[in-house]
This record gives C-alpha cells, structure tokens and sequence, in this order.
C-alpha cells in the first residue's frame, strides 16, 4: 500500500496541480475538455494519490531526455527555416539597436555632419545577415506567419488556462 496515495493534500497541493495543468495546457499536451476536466478533479481532490492520477499520462516537465522520432525532410527544413529565423531576428534586433544608438550619438553627442549614414550600413547588415544565414523573402514570411500563429495559439491556451484558474479558486 502507497501511503503517498492516501496521504491527505491542501490548498498549496492544489494550487500547485493547477498550475502545472496550466502549463501543459499552454503548452498543447491538454485540450480544453481534458483541461476542464482535469482541473475540476483537481480543486476537489483530498489525497496525493488523487493528484497523482491526472498526471500518470502526461511527460515531466523538465527537460526532456526521450530519443526524438525520426523526423522527414520537410519537418527538417521547417524546423531550419524556424531557426533562422529566430536568428534572423535576434540579429536584426542588435544591429538596429546599435544603428539607433548611433545615429542619436552621431547627432547630438559627437555631432557628425554625415550621420545618416549609419541607416544605409544598417540596412547593409541586415542584407549582409540575410545573405549569411541564407534566409530569403519566402523563408522570412513563412516564420513570420508561423511565428505569429504560435504566439496567438499560445496566448489563447494561457488565457483560457487563467480563466479556468480564477472560476476555480471563487
């Protein structure tokens, strides 16, 4: 007999359920029924061995040591694409904070007649970065799309998620 299973459970077990509910639920391990569903079972549960169960078929949070499946081309180049892309636009992030930076210095720190120029070698990095990285117009637009769809995905899933955990702690 588990005496974890029977042990008795509170308010801080429970709040600590909900919010790992939520977080695979952001994250796209639960739909909305099994979320409902699960966390309902969650605010009322008495005993660990009660918690425990809406867990058994879900993977552990941590980082992940599973040996992935084998992926097919086109999953390869999307995941290659995916990952210029944040590249892409983490660079062209730094190069423009530092084009800014330059041209408010140029202009009224240093005063440099010719500073504008520092756009056209921003514009030339940004270029430059693109040809380095091999990311070309439909590469950039598909992360784009991909890119915004993920992030309005996810903040749907944590906005139902937050929901969910208010109408539950009334």
């Amino acid at each position: 007999m588990n005496d974890r299973a029977h042990q008795r459970i509170g308010d801080i077990e429970r709040a600590q359920a909900l919010d790992r509910l939520g977080s695979y639920f952001a994250d796209g391990y639960l739909d909305i029924d099994e979320f409902d569903t699960r966390t309902g079972a969650a605010a009322i549960a008495r005993t660990a061995g009660e918690i425990d169960v809406l867990f058994t078929d879900l993977p552990e949070q941590q980082a992940s040591t599973a040996v992935t499946p084998v992926q097919d081309d086109t999953e390869k180049e999307l995941d290659l694409v995916l990952q210029r892309g944040k590249k892409l636009k983490q660079i062209d992030s730094a190069i423009w904070a530092v084009v800014m930076v330059s041209f408010f210095l140029g202009l009224f720190v240093f005063n440099v007649p010719y500073f504008w120029v520092v756009f056209i070698l921003g514009g030339a990095a940004s270029a430059g970065a693109r040809f380095l990285l091999k990311v070309d117009d439909a590469d950039e637009k598909l992360f784009e799309e991909l890119h915004s769809k993920e992030q309005s995905e996810r903040e749907a899933r944590l906005r139902i998620a937050a929901q969910r955990r208010r109408e539950l702690e009334q």
